[in-house]
């Protein structure tokens, strides 16, 4: 057994759920996996293939390497660590079940080992399959699948029914114009042989970078083999099924496809220099026609942001290009520069999905990316047709990232092909890189993909691990969290290529360092390649405000994330590597419901924040969290002995770093951060005399690109954009804080779960039980936690907001007790409340949430408000 380990500041690192006197990593031979429930994966018999159990309430029979809810076991974490919610929970999960909206499969494809490797085909009927393990307590098991129905307000597609391009069916397109879908959310499940087949490496390189490109993350990939599934801290994908689901595996019957890879900024926020959203709504457009003469359409939604890149690097990336020139040669060349490569996303792993769903035919496939569609066809599918979008809809700011992609696929085409480029191309053409080896446009050539048994070793004689002496910051730099400046404070090191200087827990990018890893393990991206930053610099300069130099304002990101090129220069003389937390770039935003205003008469362009052509300009940061580990516990009233225990067992041992080094206090989760917009003068936010709109807002992606009714999160989002519009025109501003906390930081699987849950209760969906149901799935009602919520307004330099645009009483109560004064509140307006979302607003007004002019029903009448069904 380990000695009791007392850490920097004296105090006892040694509390255990089961001992005073260690604790036990899960590399422990008695703590992780002793006796994992047997799993042959491929198995045509479910309870032959074994269930995966990544639970953490067992840890001997774990099957498994790291835990449910992708990025949001952080946020499990803190609840144990806060709440004292039960340790040993089990999910009631009753009327959870697919059951009637999806009972196709198994296919043949769920037999074949090799066919999925990244999903579990049975993740979606684990609950019923297992169900007397669970009754008797013998297994703690999640679902890694949920499917639900539900109706989509999409305003463009309204627009389409309006301008007769699209017809109202009554059945696919609702007599509403909303498009009726079954969706189904899809968490992450690695099979790392398969795994790493697909990516063309050893299983062993692949697990030697996913530890070691991610600073360190869940050792047990390299300490044990025998376990071969791995749950990555990543969040999954979303599939849209639209039309008769029982269609979709039948290759005589019409099959439109679109993989589309998420771009916060232009799928929500509509930015004006990426054509994302409206390749999505194209594509949404011919799923509808599709499925309306009797096929069916599938929109399958991944969470690979920015190219899987992440956001804080996109908006750098934009940043290069706009002080280069916006060329159609910088497009893929600063993306090199300042990334080392242009995508990460995982398109190997994109066919498993559809062999989930029984796919062998695309009959239409509206993506015009080349390694989507040869992943796809060399899994086996056979695609018919392939549409792209239309010229007449890629926006004049667009046009740079159109031709450039254009030309990437006339490359990838040609070599596929087996020609070579001709003396008469295009000058950027012979520069454009490919999701393969390429010559870089920096004229540096990637590395060959790494040959099996060959360059899998990699000449290693044995693995260091992260708490190595040797190796993990044994000489960090000094780092003194709220000092007045930034050369007292100190930058945060949680770069790679030196990890000697490291004095952060984890690693930058948040989840997108698996993708990362990934690249690496690949052979596509050199680890520890130095990258340039230069150009990346903020275009618009924020603080320093007196709120960074309080250590107690700010505990959950870095206020000189942004600004560390200049900010630090005696570490960049000592050669430290140092990279930005924060990016802040230029926002240009085209968004239907602010056109709409404009029509109506409500907003009016003033040529500056608001352009005729309906375009709002602002300013826009990314913001990846950084955790000051003792602010974080003083914020959640918990030791920090407590909080840095939950963090580490109830992410099923992430970081061992979070409980053998104390000294370190900074830790960066792989979670996602926030973005912040900004319209008007961002000088005018610390004025107090100045008028300032705030919106915080958490993410839905349901509602907030899809526009899913059965909540208020996209109406009340962008009603809060114009109220920030008008604040910014009024000579203030307006600020939204974009949040990345999916179902309430609870993750779209036990989402979907609690929707399914609230449909099928037998009085129907009804605002008495809104919350109820969410506890008896999640065990909590809401994991949040707002106390972190108000960083981001310190950062900006926030005293005090006259509009705040939320009903939330967390959110209130957070902000004011940070501090910051709130003149007033503003609700949603009654006209914006979706057909299905009045459950939910009467259930949140009872419950304590600001009302306005809404009437605050008793607990009875809450049972007359009910929602629709699951038709």
């Amino acid at each position: 057994r380990a000695r009791p380990h007392l850490g920097a500041r004296g105090f006892d690192m040694s509390l255990h759920p089961h001992t005073k006197q260690c604790i036990k990593l899960t590399t422990h031979q008695h703590q992780f996996g002793i006796e994992p429930v047997p799993l042959k994966w491929g198995d045509e018999d479910p309870k032959k293939r074994g269930p995966v159990v990544a639970t953490v309430s067992e840890p001997g029979k774990r099957n498994a390497i790291g835990s449910h809810s992708g990025t949001y076991s952080i946020y499990r974490a803190l609840a144990l660590a806060k709440s004292g919610m039960d340790r040993n929970f089990r999910p009631d999960y009753t009327n959870t079940l697919p059951g009637e909206i999806f009972m196709k499969g198994p296919f043949k494809q769920w037999q074949d080992p090799n066919k999925i490797v990244s999903l579990d085909p049975w993740g979606h009927m684990a609950q019923g399959i297992f169900a007397a393990e669970l009754k008797s307590g013998e297994l703690d098991l999640r679902p890694t699948i949920a499917v639900t129905r539900s109706h989509l307000d999409i305003p463009e597609i309204k627009q389409a029914v309006k301008d007769g391009s699209l017809k109202q069916d009554g059945k696919v397109l609702s007599d509403k114009g909303h498009v009726v879908v079954t969706k189904a959310a899809v968490e992450p499940v690695w099979y790392l042989p398969g795994v790493a087949e697909r990516f063309n490496c050893t299983e062993k390189e692949l697990r030697i970078n996913l530890h070691e490109q991610t600073g360190g993350m869940y050792p047990e990939l390299i300490t044990r083999p025998d376990i071969k599934l791995f749950l990555p801290p990543i969040n999954g994908l979303t599939v849209y099924m639209i039309g008769n689901v029982s269609t979709i595996s039948d290759p005589s019957v019409p099959l439109t496809v679109r993989l589309h890879d998420e771009s916060g900024d232009s799928d929500i926020f509509g930015s004006d220099q990426s054509s994302c959203r409206a390749s999505l709504l194209h594509g949404i457009e011919r799923c509808v026609e599709t499925a309306q003469k009797g096929g069916a359409g599938l929109i399958i939604y991944t969470r690979q942001e920015g190219n899987a890149l992440g956001e804080v690097t996109k908006f750098m990336v934009y940043n290069a290009r706009k002080r280069k020139g916006d060329s159609v040669e910088a497009y893929f060349a600063e993306a090199d520069r300042v990334a080392g490569l242009s995508d990460q996303r995982l398109h190997e792993l994109s066919p498993d999905v559809l062999h989930w769903l029984g796919v062998t035919r695309i009959d239409e496939f509206v993506s015009e990316s080349e390694t989507k569609y040869e992943a796809i066809v060399q899994s086996g599918i056979q695609i018919v047709k392939r549409v792209g979008l239309p010229q007449d809809r890629v926006r004049p700011a667009a046009k740079v990232e159109a031709e450039a992609q254009e030309e990437q696929r006339l490359e990838k085409r040609r070599s596929t092909e087996g020609g070579a480029l001709t003396g008469d191309a295009p000058p950027a053409l012979a520069r454009m890189p490919s999701n393969g080896p390429h010559a870089s446009v920096t004229g540096r050539k990637a590395p060959e993909p790494a040959p099996k048994g060959g360059a899998a070793a990699r000449k290693r004689k044995h693995i260091v691990l992260t708490s190595h002496p040797k190796l993990y910051s044994v000489d960090p730099v000094p780092l003194k969290w709220g000092a007045a400046t930034s050369a007292e404070r100190g930058p945060v090191v949680a770069t790679l290529s030196k990890p000697q200087f490291r004095n952060a827990i984890g690693c930058h990018s948040g989840a997108t360092a698996v993708h990362r890893a990934a690249a690496v393990a690949k052979g596509l991206l050199p680890p520890g390649r130095p990258l340039e930053l230069a150009a990346t610099q903020p275009m618009v300069r924020i603080g320093p405000h007196p709120s960074w130099a309080d250590k107690d304002k700010m505990v959950s990101i870095d206020p000189w994330g942004a600004r560390v090129l200049d900010a630090f220069p005696s570490a960049a003389d000592r050669g430290v590597d140092l990279q930005p937390s924060i990016a802040v770039s230029q926002a240009a935003l085209s968004i239907t419901e602010i056109k709409e205003a404009i029509e109506s008469g409500r907003l009016k362009p003033d040529g500056k924040v608001l352009t005729a052509d309906g375009v709002v300009h602002g300013v826009k940061c990314a913001v990846e969290p950084v955790w000051h580990l003792p602010g974080v516990a003083k914020r959640f009233g918990v030791t920090e002995v407590a909080l840095r225990h939950a963090l580490f067992e109830h992410t099923g041992g992430m970081y061992p770093e979070l409980i053998t080094r104390t000294d370190i206090e900074v830790f960066l989760p792989p979670i996602g951060g926030c973005t912040i917009y900004i319209f008007g003068d961002p000088d005018t936010i610390p004025d107090e005399s100045k008028q300032l709109t705030v919106r915080v807002h958490d993410e839905c992606n349901g509602s907030d690109v899809f526009g899913s009714d059965i909540c208020t999160c996209r109406p009340y989002l962008f009603h809060g954009i114009e109220e920030c519009i008008a604040a910014g025109q009024a000579g203030g501003a307006g600020v939204i804080v974009y949040n990345r906390k999916e179902g309430r930081a609870l993750g779209e699987v036990t989402k979907f779960m609690v929707y399914n849950a609230r449909k099928r209760n037998e009085a129907g969906d009804t605002a008495q039980e809104y919350f109820k149901r969410t506890e008896l799935v999640a065990g909590v009602q809401d994991m949040r936690f707002q106390e972190l919520m108000p960083d981001p307004l310190h950062w900006l330099g926030i005293t005090k907001i006259h509009r705040f645009v939320s009903m939330s009483n967390m959110k209130y109560d957070a902000v004011t007790a940070s501090g910051i004064t709130i003149e007033e509140r503003v609700d949603i307006p009654e006209e914006l409340i979706p057909c299905d979302a009045h459950v939910e607003i009467d259930a949140k007004v009872f419950a304590g949430y600001f009302a306005g002019s809404k009437k605050q029903k008793t607990y009875d009448e809450l049972s007359g408000t009910v929602g629709r069904g699951l038709e």
